[in-house]
């Protein structure tokens, strides 16, 4: 995932009163030498490109980097159109299959 070696994702549910927003933290290891700069440069790109098709997508935080350890905090607001806008992860859900659906498409153009 992401030209990871290994990737796992874990989710917890919070049934908090009132909701509380999609968040999602992002663990990374990285090899010695990386420069931070890069590092955080690399991650602010990334989540620039994602916010452009997936509104109220950002970085919460700065990222965090001790070691070889990278963590990112990410945040996404719905567009509570037609869900409360704390369900993020159902707009992030369906912007991201637009978006596949717009590079498959535009893809599948070239050739």
């Amino acid at each position: 995932m992401g030209g990871a070696d290994q990737a796992k994702a874990l989710i917890i549910l919070n049934p908090a009163e009132p909701p509380i927003m999609m968040r999602n933290t992002v663990y990374a290891t990285i090899d010695d030498g990386v420069e931070a700069d890069l590092i955080r440069q690399s991650i602010s790109e990334i989540v620039a490109d994602v916010a452009r098709y997936v509104p109220g997508y950002r970085l919460k935080a700065a990222p965090i980097i001790e070691g070889d350890l990278v963590t990112a905090l990410l945040e996404v607001t719905g567009a509570g159109d037609y869900l409360p806008i704390y369900a993020g992860n159902l707009d992030i859900m369906t912007s991201a299959a637009v978006r596949v659906a717009e590079l498959l498409a535009t893809e599948s153009n070239e050739t």
